[in-house]
Order: C-alpha cells, then structure tokens, then sequence
C-alpha cells in the first residue's frame, strides 16, 4: 500500500512563502475539505534533480514514531508538479517566532539575518534562550528535552538544514499574559540523502553504497547548528548529538531524547520507503536511504 498522493487545485491558492529559498505556495481547500479540513496548507516544490519532497515524507513518518511532534506532511501535485504539502501548524491564535528573531532581542550582537554559517548559532546559546524564555523551571527542561530531540531526529535522517528559521516558539497574549511553546519540529526537506544522484556524478549514491560507504556520506554533512562559536563549519548533525553528549551543561537533555530513537527499527524504516509511491523513488534510492536510516540509528544506540 502506497502514501496517497493529493491533488492541489489551482483556485485553493492563497499567497506565494517568501520564506525560504524553494519555491512553495499556501492554499486551502475551497471546503471543509476531508483531506485538508479547515486548515492552510503549504505546498513545496522540491529543487529540481532531488528527492525533498519523498524525503519530507518519510522525515515526517519517522518523526510521528518517535513521538516528536512535527506538522502533518503528505505527497501531492499541483498542475501535474509532484511537492509536498506541509498543514499549518500556527493556529488557536499562536503566533510563530523563528529562532533568529529570539537569538537577536535577547543578544543585540546576533546577526539574525546570517541563516548559513552562522556560528553564534550553538546548542550552548540556543539552550540559553530557552532557559530565558520559559520562566518556569520545569517548562525550561521540557523544551529544552524537547528541542534535543528534534536535533536526535537530524541526526537519524542526515537533516543538514536547522539553521535560526528552522525551529522557533509559539507565542499568543492572553488576558492571564503570554502563552508560549516551542514549535513542533519543520522542513526536514534536506535530509535523507536527498541531493544525490544514482549515477554520472562523483556525489552518487553507488559510490557511496559500493565504495566510499554510507558512513562517510554521514561524517561529510554540515549541519547550521554549531558546537563552539570558534569552529570553521558546523559539524554533522550526528557528530552534533556525540559533542553534545559530553557536555555536562545540557547533556541529560540529550539522554532523554535519544530514549526516542528505541520507537523506531529497521522495519519500520523499510516499511515506510516502501509506502513511497512507485515513480517517486527508483530503487537505488530506497536501498540508500534505508541503508542510511540503519546506520545512523545503530550509532545513535551506541550512545545510549
């Protein structure tokens, strides 16, 4: 049984994202729709030459197993361009504030407009604005578990792009004050591989399968979160989870989170490839990212 793929009709859309670098468009269907009910929707076009839409799908699948909470995701096409669409997760009157806006109001010399190589972007900082944000101690310790593990969930799938607008809080003033909660876990679109090709090119998937490993394909992501502020690039987001498990400052947030990554198994990870339409994946990119899936999580383990 495959993932259904829905069909966006042209007179749903709303406005063009400016957000982002993909080209990607809101709608909501003209009725309480059974697929989409009363809800935006965002549709992404995948870069052309790569698998973000099928990979924002099985990212969202994992993600409902491990019990992190993410916005529905699903495969569709619109104007017979295959995408996927990605349900509004702002809603009840929240309002979303990314992660650059936080960093930059509570430090004047943080560049929020910076998203790549933004080295004053760290788990250090980050966690800063949290314990800052939340007043109460235990809400301070849930979020912070929280976002740990949407960082454990990068590293399983190779997610190389949580740069400052890709996570964020859900505020809204009540008349008892401001509410807020961190976001749920978004745009997991680069991840899985996703950019490589089958053939005719040195970054291929049977390179990495038959010669080099998919081990080395791990170690060479560049993640946009940082470790220290002095280092040349971001590390891989597995590499990310290790350091940060040395760190005595935040790494029982880090224990609790990898508890998540026992949710989920090989066959669980075959299954939900497979569900992937036939025409929207060859087989060499099934074989890789299971492949890729199984070995992040075997090293994920090791450090429980």
């Amino acid at each position: 049984m495959s993932y259904p793929i829905f069909q966006i009709d042209s007179q749903w859309v709303l406005e063009q994202e400016q957000l982002g670098t993909k080209s990607k468009f809101w709608f909501r269907a003209a009725s309480a729709d059974e697929d989409f009910g009363d809800a935006d929707w965002l549709f992404k076009y995948p870069t052309e030459g790569t698998g973000q839409h099928w990979a924002e799908k099985i990212a969202y699948e994992i993600a409902l197993k491990m019990h992190i909470l993410v916005p529905r995701v699903e495969l569709a096409e619109f104007d017979g361009e295959r995408g996927s669409v990605t349900e509004n997760f702002t809603n009840d009157g929240y309002e979303l504030f990314h992660g650059n806006q936080l960093l930059a109001s509570l430090n004047p010399g943080y560049n929020p407009k910076q998203r790549f190589g933004q080295k004053d972007h760290t788990v250090e900082i980050i966690f800063a604005a949290i314990e800052r944000i939340f007043a109460d101690k235990a809400n301070r310790y849930k979020n912070k578990t929280k976002l740990a593990g949407y960082l454990v969930l990068d590293a399983l799938i190779c997610n190389v792009d949580r740069h400052h607008e890709n996570w964020g809080i859900l505020r809204k003033i009540t008349p008892e004050g401001i509410r807020g909660r961190l976001a749920p876990s978004y745009d997991h679109a680069s991840s899985l591989g996703r950019e490589l090709q089958d053939s005719e090119s040195k970054q291929n998937r049977e390179r990495y399968l038959n010669e080099l490993g998919v081990s080395k394909y791990i170690e060479r992501g560049r993640g946009a979160v940082f470790i220290d502020a002095g280092d040349k690039h971001g590390p891989s987001p597995l590499e990310l989870i290790k350091q940060s498990m040395q760190n005595p400052s935040f790494d029982v947030h880090f224990k609790e989170a990898l508890k998540k990554i026992n949710r989920v198994n090989t066959n669980d990870f075959k299954l939900m490839i497979e569900e992937i339409p036939d025409g929207w994946m060859t087989p060499i990119e099934r074989k890789f990212t299971l492949c890729l899936l199984s070995e992040t999580q075997c090293q994920l383990i090791s450090l429980l």
